[in-house]
């Protein structure tokens, strides 16, 4: 491949975004994460300390989030380590979604 080939085929590839908007797409994915997992530790602590309920429900939707991140990651890089932190996380989401079925 000569050098305006490569240029024209990242052209396209990221015809939509610049190398900017990803960063910030990143940034912002990063800080979204931060806010789910405080709310989810808020939610559970106010469960936990005041009404003394379980939180399989709040554990299941924050680790499928993570599992979901984790597998998108995985397909894009093809990272052992990836691979097997969605795995992990995968299987406490049915291990959380079980728990709120059967004990929750």
């Amino acid at each position: 491949m000569d050098r305006d080939e490569i240029l024209a085929r990242n052209r396209m590839d990221n015809r939509h975004l610049d190398e900017r908007d990803h960063r910030l797409a990143d940034e912002a994915s990063a800080w979204g994460v931060i806010a789910l997992t405080a709310a989810v530790a808020v939610i559970f602590l106010i469960r936990l300390l005041t009404k003394g309920g379980n939180s399989y429900d709040l554990l299941a939707i924050l680790f499928a989030y993570l599992s979901a991140g984790s597998a998108y990651k995985w397909s894009k890089t093809r990272s052992r380590w990836t691979f097997i932190t969605s795995v992990l996380y995968t299987a406490l989401v049915v291990a959380w979604l079980c728990a709120y079925a059967l004990l929750g």
